[in-house]
């Protein structure tokens, strides 16, 4: 007689890693977060073409979560970057928590570790953020990221779904996304005109937190460290040069996307003739 504790589904097996390492590669990241995040944007949506998206919504489901962690990381990388750079941020981040296990990196990447338990999916978090280290805050006077980040936490919620119930949209998601009711099942289904117009949400945030981190950083790199009692006016250039690298794309500069295009050295000399208004 047969065991009828498994007439109902398949026996697991012994399936094991067998060597973790296979899974990881070391990568040269560009110096920039901006064209880091280019660089994964297009990796991911290289591969789907319309035909593609349609014959496999649950791939391209799986590419927007990619999307959207491409997005976080930019922010991770960036603040991280930042704080490395101005003295003001790295006061603001001063009491921070680390978590220690982030010196696997190496001690010139700790920075980063006070952001290993921050969730960039969060509207808040990202509000939060760019509030406490640069000022910046979203919802109040003229800037560019409350638009594209409000975009960016619907993108978010279906996220959710899609990483934690197979795409299945839970009571919360479809509240926040404010959804109608229904009495059948619903499923996040991404097709190649949705996944575009997620990476273009994806990609107006990350450039408008560039763009806005860079005034912000070159008016404190003009007005307020100089204040500072460890100032060094002979390092003013170098320390430019710094953000300047952190933030540019080159990416941008290759495809004409920058409006008006300068050298490093032209938007410095601009940067103080203007006096950064």
């Amino acid at each position: 007689m047969s065991d009828w504790k498994v007439t109902i589904s398949g026996e697991a097996d012994t399936a094991s890693i067998t060597d973790i390492t296979n899974y990881v590669s070391t990568i040269l990241l560009p110096f920039s977060a901006i064209d880091e995040f280019y660089n994964t944007r297009n990796e991911l949506l290289a591969p789907i073409t319309p035909g593609f998206a349609t014959n496999n919504p649950r791939v391209s489901a799986l590419v927007l979560v990619g999307l959207i962690s491409a997005t976080e990381n930019y922010f991770r990388n960036i603040f991280a970057e930042m704080i490395k750079i101005c003295p003001i941020s790295k006061k603001n981040t001063a009491e921070k928590s680390v978590n220690l296990a982030t010196t696997w990196f190496g001690y010139k990447n700790l920075e980063k570790g006070a952001f290993e338990n921050s969730s960039f999916s969060d509207y808040k978090v990202v509000k939060n953020n760019l509030n406490n280290i640069f000022g910046i805050n979203i919802e109040q006077g003229a800037n560019q990221i409350q638009a594209p980040l409000l975009q960016f936490q619907k993108l978010c919620e279906m996220r959710h779904a899609i990483v934690h119930s197979s795409g299945n949209i839970t009571g919360k998601n479809a509240v926040k996304l404010n959804l109608p009711s229904s009495p059948n099942e619903a499923r996040i289904t991404v097709q190649f005109a949705e996944l575009q117009e997620a990476a273009d949400i994806c990609t107006s945030l990350v450039r408008a937190a560039n763009a806005e981190i860079y005034i912000k950083m070159s008016r404190r790199w003009m007005h307020d460290w100089p204040k500072l009692p460890t100032f060094n006016p002979a390092n003013s250039n170098k320390l430019f040069k710094r953000l300047w690298k952190s933030l540019f794309s080159q990416i941008d500069f290759n495809t004409s996307q920058i409006t008006n295009p300068l050298t490093e050295t032209r938007a410095r000399n601009l940067i103080r003739r203007t006096n950064a208004m």
